[in-house]
């Protein structure tokens, strides 16, 4: 094969970083290709051994590589012999093709203590990365001391005396990979100098405090050695961290478990003490019992809605309603009126304490019929306008003689009650349009559904027929955009009032379109502390509005770690995988937390890539099973940035991500409750 044949080979790896290792050094492939001959029978490469070829191969290279003594070789012949080495070469080349991806972790806090003349003691914390597999030892010129270390210490030996050694040690992944390695120093001890091979005293004073169902932290004290290193920790005798500390925290634990703490105790000169050691069993899994409220009960019935009213008990400050078991609100009062009922009907209410942690109590249930249309209480008759100037209405009607009294409203808010036949409304805007309803009501309380009237309070003239067509039109227009915006019921009061004002055209009736478009995006029901809904009529068309708009995603989450009951907006859920704790990066199911947050997830089994998009904002976020790297996207602003996280993985057939980055990528705030153990994620 000629240069140029392998080239030709080489191209589709054009892309790729290769290297090609021959157990004497490494060879780029420029450098195979330059040294190769032009011809297939060139006497340049006859009679050639393999190490003779490699170090032709090393030459044009620019470098010379040793070749080790006593290595087998064979004399290559021209032809066949030549391109069966090339053949050889060139499969171990592409068997090491790869791919610079992420930096490989590096052990870290690597120490080299001499311990004899001939003997030095190498410690050092593993990477906690998952896909790291062991650590190999090596000399500056890449000699193997030792391979495969599956702790975090090796006591090397056959060393010279008084000589300094510089190691390098370099973690390797399950795939085979070798870091670049973290080297140091030592130098071992003369043969003069005695060797301490005493080891330092045992720590004092072990006990464990804190201890909660899925942590407790150990607290003990140092001995005095003059050459004390460090204290070793030990759990269930697997060695879990090295520390110059007094204390020690253990996380992620199992409830109700009984666990073996050892420490022992290691000098500058690698001597280890037997340790100490305490038994700590866990706590059990306790659940909150939130006290219920009392005094619950109907206070109110009609036609189209329920008043229900109750005590708050101590230390409880908010409650949620529910209707037929669906969330209503969350109430901070003592009563609650649910409205758009139908006649006729019956409804079961649920009232529950709601903690501030978000854990729900079991809930006080209620059931009440709607009255039907035919019990329905008389309405008022002959409602009109009586007078009004531009902060005043007041209106006039006939009550019926059942009614002991009448309750008015304004665009859906309570004005007052009165057993007067007129009513006069005051602190009103000009030039404003208000609905106004009349409800009569009972001795016993019983209300009637209420009779409405729209009506605009005088003005001075800022939309009269004088002022300029476009302008009214332009101020119609930015009132219209500030209701996109926020939603709000006020601000769609106002650009009503502005557009009912201008002209009959096509630009009236195109804001008149984008009116009803917001009417649609804003709808909702919005409870007054009387309990009536807000409602206002438009060019025939009945909408209702509430203050803010309504989001679409879960608000607030409360979870704890090992448990997999959990609260979302209150109320109990039950996840498939309860959360783990991993590398002190609390780690849920992918689709629990990351759909709830409006997030569409894929995931691609081939390469277990994670790629989450959320359409409202144009975020797009890229993570993978067992990587590190976690990517960014800002579609919408053409921005992208990645950063470390805790590897996903996969627990029991479910991928679990990182809790806090998620949450906080999407603006969620997370906070750690220490004395409850519970994380809680709020918007």
């Amino acid at each position: 094969m000629n240069k140029k044949r392998l080239r030709q080979w080489m191209a589709p790896f054009a892309t790729a970083t290769l290297i090609l290792n021959t157990g004497y050094g490494i060879l780029a492939p420029d450098a195979v290709a330059s040294a190769l001959p032009t011809e297939r029978h060139n006497s340049n490469l006859t009679g050639l051994n393999t190490a003779q070829l490699h170090t032709k191969l090393a030459t044009a290279q620019g470098r010379h590589v040793p070749v080790t003594s006593g290595t087998k070789v064979t004399t290559l012949t021209k032809g066949y012999g030549q391109n069966t080495y090339l053949n050889q070469m060139l499969k171990v080349m592409s068997s090491q093709m790869v791919t610079a991806n992420i930096a490989q972790a590096e052990v870290s806090n690597l120490t080299a203590v001499p311990t004899e003349t001939t003997k030095v003691n190498l410690s050092w914390t593993n990477p906690s990365d998952l896909n790291f597999d062991h650590v190999k030892v090596v000399g500056v010129t890449n000699d193997v001391y030792v391979d495969n270390i599956r702790s975090n210490s090796y006591m090397l030996s056959g060393l010279q005396p008084n000589t300094t050694y510089t190691f390098r040690v370099k973690t390797v992944n399950k795939s085979g990979d070798e870091s670049q390695g973290t080297t140091v120093q030592a130098k071992t001890a003369s043969i003069d100098v005695p060797v301490d091979k005493t080891p330092p005293g045992e720590v004092s004073g072990l006990t464990a405090t804190n201890v909660g169902y899925n942590a407790f932290t150990v607290n003990y004290i140092l001995p005095k050695d003059a050459d004390l290193s460090q204290a070793i920790i030990y759990l269930n005798g697997k060695e879990v961290q090295r520390t110059t500390g007094t204390s020690y925290t253990f996380s992620g634990l199992i409830a109700s478990t009984n666990y073996t703490v050892l420490v022992k105790t290691i000098d500058k000169s690698g001597n280890i003490s037997g340790g100490i050691s305490i038994p700590v069993t866990t706590s059990a899994l306790t659940v909150d019992t939130v006290p219920e409220v009392t005094g619950a009960s109907v206070t109110s019935v009609n036609n189209y809605s329920v008043t229900v009213s109750w005590t708050r008990p101590s230390g409880i400050s908010t409650v949620s309603l529910y209707r037929d078991g669906s969330l209503i609100t969350d109430s901070t009062g003592t009563s609650y009126t649910f409205n758009n009922l139908s006649s006729g009907t019956s409804y079961s209410f649920t009232i529950k304490s709601k903690r501030s942690t978000g854990a729900l109590s079991s809930g006080v249930r209620l059931t009440a019929t709607t009255d039907s249309t035919s019990s329905n209480s008389s309405e008022v008759s002959n409602l009109e306008v009586d007078s009004k100037s531009d902060t005043w209405i007041k209106i006039i009607y006939d009550m019926p003689s059942q009614a002991d009294k009448v309750k008015i409203y304004v665009d859906g808010d309570y004005e007052g009650t009165t057993s007067s036949e007129s009513y006069k409304i005051t602190d009103l805007q000009e030039g404003r349009w208000y609905e106004i309803k009349v409800v009569t009501v009972k001795s016993n309380g019983r209300e009637s559904s209420g009779v409405k009237i729209s009506e605009r309070t005088d003005s001075d003239g800022y939309y009269s027929s004088s002022s300029s067509s476009s302008s009214n039109y332009e101020k119609a227009r930015d009132l219209m955009r500030i209701a996109e915006n926020s939603l709000n019921a006020s601000d769609w009061r106002s650009a009503r009032d502005a557009i009912s004002d201008l002209p009959s055209g096509t630009r009236k009736s195109d804001l008149l379109d984008r009116l009803e478009a917001i009417r649609n995006r804003a709808i909702g029901t919005s409870s007054s502390s009387s309990g009536t809904s807000s409602t206002t009529t438009t060019s025939g068309t009945t909408a209702s509005y509430p203050n803010n708009a309504v989001s679409s995603y879960s608000t607030s989450f409360t979870l704890t770690p090992g448990a997999k009951s959990a609260y979302v907006d209150g109320r109990a859920t039950t996840m498939a995988q309860a959360p783990r704790i991993i590398n002190g990066a609390t780690m849920v199911p992918l689709r629990f937390i990351s759909e709830r947050i409006g997030y569409e997830v894929n995931y691609e089994k081939a390469t277990k890539k994670i790629i989450l998009t959320r359409p409202t904002d144009g975020k797009q976020v890229v993570l993978q099973v067992k990587n590190s790297t976690l990517a960014v996207y800002e579609l919408n602003n053409s921005r992208s940035y990645s950063t470390n996280i805790t590897a996903p993985v996969i627990v029991n057939g479910y991928t679990l991500v990182p809790l806090r980055v998620i949450s906080e990528l999407s603006g969620y705030q997370v906070n750690y409750n220490t004395a409850s153990k519970q994380i809680t994620i709020t918007k």
